[in-house]
């Protein structure tokens, strides 16, 4: 069986994404994907071909944090229709957001920074990042600070592009 590939494709000049993100939520803070990147981002990533989105999220945070969310209660949080331009590429992304709540039994609750890293990526890590304190951090899209400090669902389209 061939393995399924990432629902990202070049349509034209437009790069389409079909991503899934997490906010993880523990004892009032979130974890936040930093790096190399000037933004830091929620944990998650792209949908593979006829794979539902909470799978991919399974899949995805298993992947970068060795962490099993399968039974955590995943509620959706909002949907963002992002575009953007990224290395000079124009990117439309469909995005679906959920927030799952953590608690002192979860793992990962307690990594110290050096064990608190991205498995996926050579160079990136998470960091505890206070709600509180959401709106003092670089992260994208830049919708995302709301939906943190919110708790209803919401949906979002998001422009970013100069010449649309």
């Amino acid at each position: 069986m061939t393995e399924k590939k990432d629902l990202s494709v070049m349509v034209d000049d437009v790069k389409f994404n079909f991503r899934v993100g997490a906010v993880l939520e523990y004892n009032g803070k979130v974890a936040i994907e930093k790096g190399d990147e000037v933004f830091g981002v929620i944990p998650g990533g792209r949908v593979k071909a006829l794979e539902d989105v909470k799978a991919t999220l399974i899949r995805e945070i298993q992947e970068e944090m060795h962490f099993d969310i399968s039974k955590k209660e995943m509620n959706l949080q909002s949907i963002i229709e992002n575009f953007f331009v990224y290395k000079e590429v124009k990117h439309h992304e469909l995005y679906f957001v959920y927030r799952i709540m953590l608690d002192e039994n979860d793992e990962i609750v307690n990594k110290t920074k050096e064990e608190f890293i991205n498995y996926d990526s050579e160079c990136n890590w998470y960091d505890w990042v206070e709600i509180d304190k959401i709106d003092d951090e670089a992260i994208l899209p830049v919708e995302l600070k709301k939906i943190i400090k919110e708790r209803e669902f919401k949906t979002y389209i998001v422009r970013d592009l100069k010449d649309m």
